[in-house]
């Protein structure tokens, strides 16, 4: 079964190579006397290897992370455009709700041969045609 790591389980492997790190150091603290010049070499090529390795596994974890965060800020910028077109839509059907709401009370004025509130009426489609 082949499995891709994601960033939180790659930290928690170099976690793990820096344990073992830690591990064989102490094992050679306290050993040193007993190991010979090739032992001490071999220990001490295979703690390098092993800092190299948890080094670059920390690092490729970061990059992970900053490839994740960049596909969520698409995903933010992608939301925060279409919720502009949302609200730009939301205010045209306002305008066209406030047109119909004047000219309905124009037409109510209009009917009852109220002139001013026709004069009123005309005031504001005209103030907001003026607007937009």
């Amino acid at each position: 079964m082949s499995e891709t790591l994601n960033a939180h389980q790659l930290i928690q492997l170099a976690q793990c190579l820096t344990r073992m790190q830690a591990m064989l150091t102490d094992f050679e603290l306290t050993h040193y006397a007993e190991l010979d010049d090739v032992q001490k070499s071999r220990l001490e090529e295979t703690l390098t290897r092993l800092a190299s390795a948890a080094g670059r596994i920390y690092a490729y974890s970061v990059q992970l992370i900053f490839l994740e965060a960049t596909a969520q800020l698409r995903q933010l910028k992608q939301a925060t455009e279409d919720l502009k077109k949302f609200l730009k839509t939301v205010q045209k059907i306002q305008q066209v709700l406030d047109i119909v709401g004047i000219i309905g009370s124009l037409a109510d004025a209009i009917i009852s041969h109220d002139v001013e509130g026709i004069a009123v009426e005309i005031d504001q489609f005209v103030q907001m045609l003026a607007n937009n």
